[in-house]
């Protein structure tokens, strides 16, 4: 969710004339952090993760499935009951936050998890209870759902506010969390822009779709002015306002480095699996009611919350994207990205290279802090620290990549992380612990056997295209390095360092290649010289070198099959799943519309098996 806001936050028109002297007061806050906590390390190797409830309502008599936006009672119901809990071991507890939408609920472990076999086998039990506290919180014919994207949200009544039997007129202030910093960005973000907030998605076209299409459901954002748009583009959805965006839920997972050179090594190396963890748990097949031919929901996150002027378009990148550089001091020089970093302020690089930083790190700071601030509150500029860290914190936290570093605030807080931000929220507990597990094996593999995992960022964005498409998982390819991820050089470290995880380069003439996400999770055909050996298959090399026994193995076999069979296709993703459901629903007319009561029955069994 961010750090907290306090004070009075700051609009727009007032905002931009600030901003220089934010910014220039966040590079100093940032440097004096830096100094004190670059040489800093912390060896216990602690993770944890967060995930993003959509509460919901369903109305048996109606056979009708609608947002709750009850998020203030549920907090202060599930804030009670943690006060009161006794005798609760602490890897099982839970932390309850708000979220940016009134029918959305952020939960994660109150600790931290550990890196043995039995914190591993903790997650899944922790997922649990937070579902279970939020779901004791509220009426028998309401639940939490881990639901990506409501397939309802966009169309007009469909929100519940409980002390209203009738939901038509909830205005768009009603939906919002009653938090300044959430009221403020949404605000911020549209005055920056100087347009209306749109984006279209193809429609899935299927037998009877209408051709032309044309996205029939009206405005959400602003319902007076025209229905359906006159500029909507023929067979696509189409979506205003930024709430669209922001009301999508995911699945993050920070993991804590030893130190500074291992953080920026690791978040290095998970630049490139952005797009193929996004592909595998891909579950956004559906919006407005409408089933549309992508199945996940990044680009509508981007595009919902632009801030970006019409001339900064083709020159700037959207704030929630993809990484664009990497920083760590052994980074190959072939992989930086060629094309211009805007926006970039040289004084603002400058500054903190004359402050020690290095070249990568320094630009990896001034591409984030030479952005406009969407949020700030006054007594942080006006009481300004330079030994503090409130300008620089609220600055760097509100561009959004996919991948995050995240510097030590505080001498006993946590240490250096890096956060992994590209994956969906999946619809079962087993499920996101499945995929947590897998991404904290694979986290401790990178960093304990020096993983080579470098792909050119230019081709990052091919590679993000590629994974947002349907059947994204078993039919696209992505970039990777399916040769050189371990160099002779690391091959001649100590045995014990390399067991299981050193091959030779192979012949091929470049190290990277567009592979299948089976031959990138499972591993290419063994039978062609230096293949590829699979993500999974350096997991179970990295438990081996720790010597997990089989019988801890064995516990943890399942969650790794629930990737490995997602690569194959053995699996579904969620998208896939949902998708069959509704083309399987007798309702279904192969028009592409989901209706009231797919919808309803869609969630309904959503709930059954999340519960």
């Amino acid at each position: 969710m961010g750090p907290p806001v306090t004070g009075e936050p700051i609009p727009w028109h007032e905002l931009q004339r600030v901003a220089p002297i934010a910014r220039k007061g966040a590079v100093e806050q940032l440097l004096s952090l830096w100094k004190r906590q670059k040489g800093r390390t912390d060896p216990d190797p602690l993770w944890g993760d967060e995930i993003e409830y959509t509460l919901i309502n369903l109305d048996a008599r109606a056979s009708r499935a609608t947002l709750l936006l009850n998020q203030e009672e549920v907090l202060r119901k599930c804030q009670e009951q943690c006060a009161n809990t006794e005798d609760l071991e602490p890897w099982n507890e839970v932390l309850i936050q708000p979220e940016w939408g009134r029918y959305m609920i952020e939960a994660t472990p109150g600790e931290p998890y550990g890196g043995e076999i039995m914190d591993l086998l903790r997650v899944e039990t922790n997922m649990k209870r937070r579902r279970k506290l939020i779901r004791q919180c509220l009426s028998p014919d309401q639940h939490p759902v881990s639901l990506c994207v409501f397939p309802g949200l966009g169309m007009k009544e469909q929100f519940m506010i409980p002390e209203y039997e009738n939901s038509a007129k909830t205005s768009h202030s009603e939906i919002y969390c009653p938090v300044s910093r959430y009221i403020m960005v949404t605000k911020n973000l549209v005055a920056r822009r100087q347009r209306r907030v749109e984006t279209y998605i193809p429609v899935y076209r299927d037998d009877k779709t209408e051709s032309p299409f044309h996205d029939k459901t009206g405005s959400y954002e602003y319902p007076a002015e025209h229905q359906p748009p006159v500029d909507a583009k023929e067979g696509h959805v189409h979506l205003d306002g930024i709430g669209l965006g922001l009301g999508s839920c995911s699945i993050q997972v920070t993991f804590q480095a030893p130190n500074e050179s291992e953080a920026r090594w690791l978040h290095d190396q998970l630049i490139a699996l952005g797009p193929i963890m996004l592909a595998l748990t891909a579950a956004t097949p559906i919006y407005k009611g409408y089933l549309v031919d992508t199945d996940v929901r990044w680009n509508r996150i981007s595009e919902c919350f632009d801030d970006r002027t019409s001339e900064e378009l083709a020159t700037t990148p959207p704030r929630y994207s993809w990484n664009r550089t990497y920083i760590s001091k052994e980074a190959p020089a072939d992989v930086s990205s060629k094309s211009m970093l805007n926006p970039m302020d040289q004084a603002v690089k400058q500054r903190l290279l004359d402050g020690g930083m290095d070249e990568p790190l320094a630009m990896h700071f001034a591409t984030i802090l030479s952005r406009d601030p969407v949020m700030l509150n006054r007594v942080d500029l006006e009481n300004f620290d330079p030994n503090g860290t409130g300008l620089f914190d609220v600055i760097y936290s509100s561009v959004w990549q996919y991948v995050r570093l995240k510097m030590p605030l505080s001498d006993d807080g946590p240490g250096w992380r890096v956060e992994f931000r590209p994956m969906e929220v999946q619809l079962t507990d087993f499920d996101n612990a499945a995929f947590s597990v897998f991404m904290y094996l694979l986290c401790r593999a990178i960093t304990t056997f020096h993983l080579n995992l470098y792909v050119p960022v230019d081709k990052i964005s091919e590679s993000m295209e590629h994974a947002q498409k349907r059947n994204a998982a078993t039919e696209e390819r992505v970039w990777f390095r399916h040769s050189g991820w371990s160099s002779t050089g690391q091959c001649e470290r100590p045995l014990r360092q390399r067991k299981g995880c050193c091959v030779k380069s192979s012949g091929h003439t470049s190290p990277y290649a567009l592979l299948t996400v089976d031959e990138i999770i499972n591993g290419e055909d063994p039978k062609v010289p230096s293949s590829f050996p699979g993500l999974i298959n350096i997991v179970w090399a990295y438990l081996q070198y720790k010597n997990t026994s089989l019988q801890e193995q064995k516990t943890i076999k399942p969650y790794l099959d629930v990737v490995s069979k997602r690569a194959n296709g053995e699996l579904p993703t969620p998208a896939q799943w949902m998708r069959s459901f509704v083309m399987g629903h007798e309702e279904y007319e192969r028009d592409s519309h989901v209706g009231e009561k797919i919808r309803y029955d869609l969630m309904q069994e959503i709930v059954r098996m999340g519960e």
